[in-house]
Parts: C-alpha cells; structure tokens; sequence
C-alpha cells in the first residue's frame, strides 16, 4: 500500500508505532513531525504548506481513539498517544515496508515484535503464570499482580496505564495469558485505576 492510500487516521497510527507507540506514550509533536515525514504535506496548512498543522494531527490522533474507526490508540494530546491492542493487531497485518524504506536510515526502525517477545517472555516467567497455568489461580496474591504488571502501590496512575497498556498489547496474541489478565484484573479491581 502506498503512503497516499493510507488515511490520515490510519497513518497517524503507523507512526505512534514507528515511535515504539506500542511500549510508550508518544508526545504529539513527535507524531506531527515523523507523520510529515511519511506523508508530506498531507497535515500541512493549506495558506502556509510548509508548516504542519497541529490541529489536523491532532484531530487525527483523536479519531484514530474511537471506536468507530477501529480504537487504534488510546491516550491524549497531554500523555501521549500509544497503541491499542486492536492497534497493535492492525499495525501487524498490514506492509510497513516502503514506509520504512523512505525514512532515513538514522530512524530506528519499527521493534513491535522484538518488544512483545521480551515481554511475552517475561510474562510467562511471573508466578501468576505458573500459578494460573497449574490450576491454582486462587494462591496469586496482590504481589504476584504486581510482579505480573510491574507497578508497585507507589506507581501513579499515568505509569500504571502505561503497564497496563504495555500487558493489553503482550497477551492480544496468547489465549492463557490473555485470561490470565482477565483474571487478575477483575481479582484486583483496587489496582487498575
């Protein structure tokens, strides 16, 4: 697919994935900045094309978050912008190649399943896991929950979200770990906030 077949929303979303979207919040200059580079022109004022338009970017970020075009992120123009898990689904079925192939060389290149494999590995190892897999789900106890989701109860809720979003994005592919989370969240409703 061409840079030009992609919607506004839909490239808005590739690239708070180029920008490790699926592991952090991404500020919104950043997206407006790399999102001129892939598609230039395409969020730039109309009276002045060669400025980018904040605004267009960031009405693009905001309906690239609802439901009615696929909830592709999630966040906000003041914490940033990541990747949803139907976002993450979408980002992996789709050809990310000539993308990566106009931007510079110095542009790191997109890790999304280098970074889910970490911590899909790392999820497997947390004695919730073990616990969950063995039939003993009602030994976990809130340590394990914050093994599992690496918070503690000093965490702030913008950092919590973040792990949580980071857990959404690692268990959309693996059904045990996917119930896992299920489980721990509605046994530890006090900690997702």
């Amino acid at each position: 697919m061409h840079n030009n077949e992609f919607t506004k929303v839909q490239l808005v979303t590739i690239v708070v994935a180029i920008l490790n979207g699926d592991v952090t919040y991404v500020d919104r200059e950043e997206v407006a900045i790399k999102v001129n580079d892939i598609a230039p022109g395409r969020f730039n004022w109309r009276k002045y094309p060669e400025r980018i338009d904040l605004d267009a970017v960031s009405i693009a970020l905001r309906s690239a978050k609802k439901s009615q075009n696929g909830g592709l992120i999630v966040g906000n123009n003041t914490k940033g912008w990541m990747l949803s898990p139907a976002g993450l689904m979408w980002i992996k079925s789709i050809d990310l190649k000539p993308i990566h192939e106009q931007l510079s060389v110095n542009v790191k290149a997109i890790s999304i399943s280098a970074n889910q494999e970490v911590e899909h590995k790392r999820l497997c190892n947390t004695r919730a896991y073990k616990l969950f897999i063995s039939e003993e789900s009602e030994a976990i106890v809130l340590q394990d929950f914050y093994e599992f989701a690496r918070v503690n109860e000093y965490f702030q809720t913008k950092a919590r979200q973040r792990r949580y979003a980071i857990i959404a994005n690692t268990v959309i592919d693996d059904y045990t770990l996917s119930k896992l989370w299920d489980f721990l969240q509605a046994k530890f409703p006090q900690e997702i906030r």
